[in-house]
């Protein structure tokens, strides 16, 4: 009879009759530490298209998982040596078995001759957690009866696959199955290859111990073979327990990896696709992980869960790819008045790989232009295993003119063992060239607009000048002025204006006589020292610079009509009779500021004495700024 061997259905209880003969080695205990897969995790950097292969060591159980055990004895009158050996040694087998597996559960059955005894075929005990009730069941054989040899060992494996009382979805059903003569057939009913083929369906494996003479017609033989269970021949009676056990664990099981809870980005393949193993040794597989070529840098994970005889056991792997990304930062560079100034792009690859990485750069123009603005710049990076930054350096020229802040780029291309996070480093060229002109001026003295001493003309840009002489007089509209040591100074700091605002940065003006004096019909007035005195000066800020005027004058004697009046710094207004004498006035519009010591203004004409000024003017393409900031302090001040 021809039986084919078919290995048990996924996810289905097992049944496994253990069968003994000799030769069979027990297996040897697997040296790749304790059950599950080895190594359980992989954290790997791979590149867009990518693979690697990884070993993998599957250590099976030493006892197949979670199994379901039943006992069945030939419990003729020719077993005694046979049951007393079994009897005597179930709790050890018991203890084995749920040391590797503490779910176990086992049942107890017996048959004899279905012609010469009236129980040919019985239940003991039905599967149970209980030891105690196990060894109860067990203390039911009683060695009787039979007498010819076949038995009705058939019709009790047949009972056996199709009695589904308390299975579980998730076990390993194993039939421990001794005896010393072989069975009718068919027997109770039912044919060999009938009851090969339930088996099959139940998912039972059978594991026959031939004391004697149980394959002696190749039963046993035909029923292990086609369950994928173990034959142990010619064992002792005395012997069967220890055979028992050592059947157990020579089991085979099939383990099989599948692939759960994988990100799209990754594949995962296992050559085999499934290895037959014995219970405790290694299965080992080769796993090829390879990255999508149009995968994104980041991280990826993918789970896999190595079946064994198609029910999960916890046996999971998992996963975790890095794809390197690169990207390049963005660069600021202040432009300067002259030569090139370095803009430094840092280009940076994470996580770092394991092969070397290659990358193509080369610069665009923007609002920027090459060559004017800056040096077009191209070229390549290697990354060797490690590395995770390189610098691109791109030569931006100065110049002195006010201008808007520019801008170019740095393109990434052609990556060679990474991704592209982002691929594009914008470079800015700030524009450190002043937002406007500093003004400063002074005048000593001015009568109906003639005025002989005068430093830098208000409305010109701030420069470094004085003017000044011993004495002289003026006249117009009827007033007459004579003053003595006439002197004006303007000046500037910085000299050189090319130079980026600093705080200190001032333009100064000032003014002053040693003595006057003013006469016109029916007045006289008589002045001492007169000074006056404005200025602009550049003060940190938050995020920058800003102006700050200041001004100040000052008259150490004034008399009228030779009254003395006590003025000092104090502003005040006196009205005479041919109009107002306004003393210490300061006016300012927020950019810039006057301080006059002294204005006499009559209906025919206005005198000025002592005359001072100072500010800031924006230039035409920023009319918001000023001598004290460029574009830079400008934006960080925004």
């Amino acid at each position: 009879m021809s039986i084919r061997r078919r290995r048990p259905k996924w996810c289905v209880l097992l049944l496994v009759v253990l069968v003994v003969s000799l030769g069979v080695a027990w297996p040897a205990v697997a040296d790749d530490g304790p059950p599950g897969v080895h190594p359980s995790a992989v954290d790997l950097t791979l590149a867009p298209g990518e693979s690697r292969e990884v070993g993998k060591r599957i250590t099976t159980s030493s006892i197949p998982s979670n199994p379901d055990l039943h006992f069945l004895a030939d419990t003729t009158s020719s077993m005694g040596a046979a049951i007393a050996g079994v009897r005597q040694s179930a709790g050890t087998i018991m203890d084995t078995v749920r040391r590797a597996q503490p779910s176990a559960r086992f049942g107890v059955a017996e048959y004899r001759d279905v012609h010469a005894d009236l129980v040919s075929y019985r239940v003991n005990q039905t599967l149970t957690a209980d030891p105690g009730k196990v060894r109860a069941g067990i203390d039911q054989w009683v060695a009787q009866g039979g007498g010819d040899a076949p038995e009705d060992a058939i019709n009790a494996l047949y009972r056996l696959a199709v009695d589904s009382r308390a299975v579980r979805t998730d076990t390993t059903r194993i039939v421990a199955w001794f005896g010393d003569a072989p069975s009718h057939d068919p027997s109770g009913g039912h044919s060999l290859q009938e009851t090969v083929a339930a088996l099959q369906e139940a998912n039972i494996r059978v594991v026959a111990v031939d004391s004697a003479g149980l394959d002696a017609h190749g039963q046993a033989s035909a029923v292990t073979s086609g369950t994928g269970g173990v034959l142990l021949r010619g064992v002792a009676p005395d012997a069967i327990a220890d055979a028992i056990l050592r059947g157990i664990a020579a089991v085979e099981v099939t383990v099989a990896p599948h692939v759960t809870d994988c990100a799209p980005e990754l594949s995962v393949l296992n050559s085999p696709e499934a290895l037959v193993v014995p219970s405790g040794s290694v299965a080992r597989f080769t796993e090829k992980i390879t990255v999508a070529p149009d995968a994104a840098p980041g991280t990826y994970r993918c789970t896999v869960d190595y079946l064994v005889d198609g029910v999960s056991r916890g046996y999971v792997e998992r996963n975790t790819v890095h794809v390197p990304g690169l990207r390049i930062d963005d660069s600021t560079v202040r432009e300067g008045a002259a030569g090139t100034a370095p803009a430094t792009f840092t280009v940076t690859l994470a996580p770092p790989g394991g092969r070397p990485v290659t990358v193509d750069y080369e610069t665009a123009d923007a609002t920027a232009t090459t060559p004017d603005d800056y040096a077009k710049t191209s070229g390549s990076l290697t990354f060797e295993p490690g590395e995770t930054t390189k610098t691109v350096v791109v030569g931006v020229h100065g110049d002195l003119v006010d201008e808007k802040n520019e801008k170019f780029t740095v393109r990434l291309s052609a990556a060679s063992g990474a991704g592209m996070v982002d691929p594009e480093g914008v470079g800015t060229i700030t524009d450190d060239d002043r937002d406007g002109t500093f003004g400063c001026t002074g005048t000593s003295a001015e009568l109906a607009g003639i005025a002989p001493v005068r430093a830098n003309p208000a409305g010109y840009p701030c420069r470094d000048d004085d003017s000044a002489m011993p004495g002289g007089d003026l006249r117009a509209g009827g007033i007459v002025v004579r003053a003595r040591e006439l002197t004006a100074t303007a000046n500037r700091t910085p000299d050189d204006l090319a130079v980026p605002p600093g705080a200190g940065d001032t333009a100064l003006g000032t003014a002053g006589l040693s003595s006057a004096t003013v006469t016109a019909p029916g007045l006289t007035i008589e002045f001492g020292v007169i000074r006056a005195e404005a200025s602009v000066t550049c003060v940190a800020d938050a995020g920058g610079l800003k102006p700050e005027l200041a001004s100040t004058s000052n008259i150490a004697r004034l008399s009228i009509n030779g009254v003395p009046v006590d003025v000092g710094s104090v502003p005040s207004t006196i009205p005479l009779a041919i109009g107002a004498l306004t003393l210490n006035d300061t006016s300012t519009d927020g950019t810039t500021v006057r301080q006059r010591a002294v204005t006499l203004t009559t209906k025919d004409a206005v005198l000025v004495l002592a005359e001072a000024g100072a500010g800031t003017t924006s230039s035409s393409l920023h009319p918001d700024g000023s001598a004290c900031r460029s574009l830079e302090h400008f934006r960080r001040m925004r």
